[in-house]
C-alpha cells in the first residue's frame, strides 16, 4: 500500500501546490488582519492628534473668559464643567486624572478628551467631545479598501503560484522522465538514459552514471554467458575421451581394483557431464527467460538424481528416503535441478556418517533433512559450505530462496522454496 503524501514524483508537483496553497492562504488572511488592525489604529492616532490640537484651542478660549459649552468646529465641543458634559461620558472621568480615546462604536462612536488646565492659580477640568465617526471610514470606504487588499494579495498569490509550479515542474521532470525510461526500456540494455534540455545538473549526472552501470552490467552478462558457454563447449571433447576410454577399459576383464577405479571415473564424468548441461541450461535460460517454459518434475527425476549421487552414501550404509507429496512445476533443466539437488545430497552425505537423508518435495517447496553433526559442529566444512554457493547461485537465478539451518534435534535442514506464479 502507497503511503500517502510525498511518496511519489509524479504527485510532488500538486502536493507542493496544496502546501503552497495552504500557507498562502494563512498569510493572506493574516496579511489583511494586519491591514484591518493598522487602519483602526491610524484612525484613532489620528483622532487623538486632532483632539489634542482641539484642547489647546479650547484651554486658551476658557482662559480667555469663555466658560460653560463652547464650540470648536462643526464636530467637536468643549467644556469647562463636568455636569454639563452627556452623562454617558461620565464613567470615563471617574476616578481618573486625565483620558484620551475613541468611545462607543458604529455612528455612536466618538473621541474623548479630559483633562485641567490652570486660571488664576485654580485647577479647572476640560472635556473635549469630537464627532470622530464623520471622518473616520465607513463601512463602504472599509469594503472598498479592504477588496483592493485581498484583490492584490489574491493577484501576488496567483502570479507566485504559477512560477512556484512551473519550477517544480521543471525540477521534477527529469526525474519523472528517468523513473519512465527505467521502468520502460528496463529489459533494453542498448538504450542510453537522457534528460530534458534545461535540467538540473545532478540529473544529468545521474543519467550518465545509469549509462555507465547499465553498460558495465551488460559487459558483465555478456562475459559471463560467453565463457559459461565457451567452457561448457571446450569440456565435452575431453569428457567423450574419457567416457571412450572407460568404456574400452570396461571390454577387458578388470581386477576387482581397476573395477572400483573405472566406477569412479565414470562417476566423475557423469557429474562433470551434468556440470556442463546445467551450464548451458543456465546460457539458455538467461537469453531466454520470458520464453521459458513451466515443465513438471516427476518423482522418477528425483529417483534418477538420488540414484547419480548415493555412492558414498551405500559405503556409509546411510539410507536415504523420498517423499514426493506433490510434483512441483519449474523453469530449470534437469542439469540444472540435478546439479542443485545433487550438492546437497553430497553435501548432506559427506557430513552424516550413519542414519538416514530424507529429501521431502511439495508443489512449493523441497527439503532434505540429515542427521550429521550440524552446521556449527561438523569436522568437515567442505561438506557444508563449498558446495552451497554453487547452490545459492543457482537459486537466485531461478527466483528460488534457498536456506539452510540446524535441526532441533540433529543435522540440518536445507530448503529450497519456490516463487509460485
Amino acid at each position: 500500500m502507497n503511503k500517502i503524501g510525498f511518496s511519489s514524483t509524479r504527485t510532488l508537483t500538486s502536493q507542493l501546490a496544496i502546501f503552497f496553497t495552504f500557507v498562502a492562504l494563512i498569510m493572506g488572511l493574516a496579511s489583511y488582519t494586519i491591514f484591518y488592525a493598522a487602519l483602526h489604529w491610524s484612525e484613532d492616532k489620528v483622532g487623538e492628534r486632532r483632539i489634542e490640537i482641539d484642547k489647546n484651542e479650547a484651554i486658551q478660549r476658557f482662559t480667555n473668559g469663555e466658560t460653560g459649552e463652547i464650540t470648536i468646529d462643526v464636530l467637536t465641543r468643549a467644556y469647562n464643567d463636568i455636569s454639563l458634559v452627556p452623562s454617558a461620558y461620565h464613567r470615563y472621568f471617574k476616578g481618573r486624572d486625565e483620558f484620551v480615546g475613541e468611545v462607543g462604536s458604529d455612528t455612536e462612536s466618538r473621541m474623548i478628551y479630559f483633562g485641567h488646565y490652570q486660571k488664576e492659580g485654580n485647577r479647572h477640568p476640560v472635556i473635549l467631545v469630537s464627532d470622530i465617526n464623520q471622518i473616520e471610514f465607513g463601512p463602504h470606504e472599509i469594503l472598498f479598501s479592504s477588496l483592493v487588499v485581498i484583490t492584490s494579495i489574491a493577484g501576488l498569490l496567483i502570479i507566485f503560484g504559477a512560477l512556484l509550479s512551473r519550477l517544480s515542474q521543471r525540477l521534477i521532470a527529469p526525474l519523472n522522465q528517468l523513473t519512465e525510461q527505467l521502468t520502460e526500456q528496463s529489459g533494453n540494455s542498448a538504450h542510453i538514459f537522457r534528460i530534458p534540455t534545461g535540467g538540473a545538473a545532478e540529473f544529468q549526472i545521474l543519467a550518465n552514471k545509469l549509462n555507465q552501470d547499465r553498460l558495465d552490467i551488460h559487459s558483465l552478462l555478456k562475459r559471463e554467458q560467453a565463457f559459461a558457454r565457451y567452457a561448457s563447449h571446450e569440456l565435452r571433447t575431453p569428457l567423450t575421451i574419457v567416457k571412450g576410454a572407460s568404456k574400452l577399459l570396461e571390454r577387458h576383464t578388470p581386477s576387482d581394483f581397476q573395477q572400483r577405479q573405472i566406477l569412479r571415473i565414470n562417476e566423475a564424468t557423469g557429474q562433470m557431464s551434468t556440470m556442463v548441461d546445467a551450464l548451458l541450461a543456465l546460457v539458455r535460460y538467461e537469453r531466454s527467460e520470458d520464453d521459458t517454459s513451466l515443465r513438471e518434475v516427476t518423482k522418477s527425476e528425483f529417483e534418477a538424481i538420488i540414484n547419480n549421487n548415493n555412492a558414498q552414501a551405500k559405503d556409509k550404509d546411510i539410507e536415504i528416503e523420498l517423499i514426493c507429496h506433490q510434483t512441483p512445476q519449474l523453469k530449470a533443466a534437469p542439469a540444472v535441478l540435478n546439479m542443485v539437488l545433487g550438492n546437497l545430497l553430497r553435501n548432506a552425505i559427506a557430513a552424516s556418517q550413519q542414519g538416514k537423508i530424507t529429501l521431502e518435495v511439495s508443489a512449493k517447496a523441497i527439503s532434505m533433512t540429515d542427521n550429521g553433526a550440524g552446521l556449527n559442529n561438523s569436522s568437515n566444512h567442505a561438506g557444508h559450505g563449498l558446495g552451497l554457493l554453487i547452490v545459492e547461485d543457482l537459486c537466485r537465478r531461478y527466483d528460488w530462496h534457498f536456506s539452510i539451518k540446524n535441526r532441533a534435534t540433529v543435522g540440518c535442514e536445507a530448503t529450497i522454496s519456490f516463487a509460485l506464479s
